[in-house]
């Protein structure tokens, strides 16, 4: 077998849209995207979707879904079942404070589009299964950022279904390099949060949000949460291209470092470097309106932890 042949394939597997690159020079680039390549080939190889999911999905997909098909499809899977009840019955959720008392209830409660982007995003999840303190940890950080993320896409008035899925799956790629030990998140505690993925660069070539928006486009998430995911340590790319996918980016990291504020309240956060900079400027959100909104956020958070124990 040519293995350049087989490196340049790799290469071409990669979505230029979702690989940030490197400023090493291009054989530095190249090596890093196949690098990458081979880890999501790797991973998705291991990690086949849910059957279940992929056929609820496809059931979706078509003009004239059937109700009755996707709750029977999605009741074979009582984890699912459950989780897409609890979701649809939670606060950000319900209406008029009317509860669903089934999987079909909550079915047409959602509608189609909306469960799609859940039924991939908690199949998702499933597949994320590290056990162990830090990997619980993340995948508490991660509903907690879903939660806050789908709260404030409510009030910068935009479509909150992609932010609560990007967000549940933010890290989705810090997760999957837990259970492989390539990167010993243990000994990274204590730096910065910004420094990790740095670290990630210099040993891997890629960091856990290029690694994780690429899985999940292999998996077959829609757009824009592959993306959103991927560039959430490189909000450069968003901010250059503008429109709504850099909106939904800010708030993504908004909720992200609310977050983290909320899981170590020994610290006292200042807002002004995310208000005052670009994440401000595209949601809109002001150091005073973070504040006043402190209360529903942390129920947010809250409900949505209760919902993934």
């Amino acid at each position: 077998m040519d293995l350049h042949a087989e490196e340049d394939d790799l290469f071409e597997g990669i979505d230029e849209d979702l690989w940030f690159g490197l400023d090493d020079g291009e054989s530095a680039d190249q090596a890093a995207a196949s690098s990458l390549a081979a880890e999501v080939a790797r991973i998705t190889g291991l990690k086949p979707f849910p059957a279940v999911a992929r056929r609820i999905v496809a059931e979706l997909s078509v003009e004239d879904w059937s109700t009755h098909r996707v709750a029977t499809m999605m009741e074979s899977d009582p984890s699912l079942a459950a989780t897409l009840l609890k979701i649809a019955n939670s606060t950000f959720y319900a209406a008029n404070g009317r509860t669903s008392q089934d999987v079909r209830e909550a079915v047409v409660k959602l509608g189609g589009q909306r469960v799609r982007e859940l039924v991939m995003g908690l199949a998702t999840l499933q597949l994320l299964n590290g056990r162990g303190r830090l990997a619980r940890r993340c995948r508490d950080h991660c509903a907690g950022t879903a939660a806050i993320s789908r709260v404030l896409a409510g009030v910068v008035g935009i479509p909150p279904g992609s932010l609560f899925v990007a967000g549940l799956l933010h890290d989705a790629g810090r997760m999957l390099l837990m259970e492989s030990g390539e990167i010993e998140y243990a000994k990274l505690e204590s730096r910065g949060k910004d420094e990790v993925p740095l670290i990630e660069r210099e040993t891997l070539g890629f960091d856990h949000a290029v690694l994780g928006g690429h899985v999940l486009k292999a998996w077959g998430m829609m757009e824009p949460v592959p993306k959103l995911v991927a560039w959430h340590h490189h909000p450069a790319r968003a901010w250059s291209g503008g429109g709504e996918v850099a909106t939904q980016l800010a708030v993504l990291r908004f909720a992200d470092h609310i977050c983290d504020a909320m899981e170590n309240p020994e610290q006292d956060p200042t807002w002004r470097e995310l208000t005052e900079g670009p994440e401000g400027e595209w949601a809109g959100l002001s150091e005073h309106r973070v504040t006043t909104l402190w209360r529903m956020l942390e129920g947010a958070r809250a409900e949505t932890l209760a919902i993934f124990a």
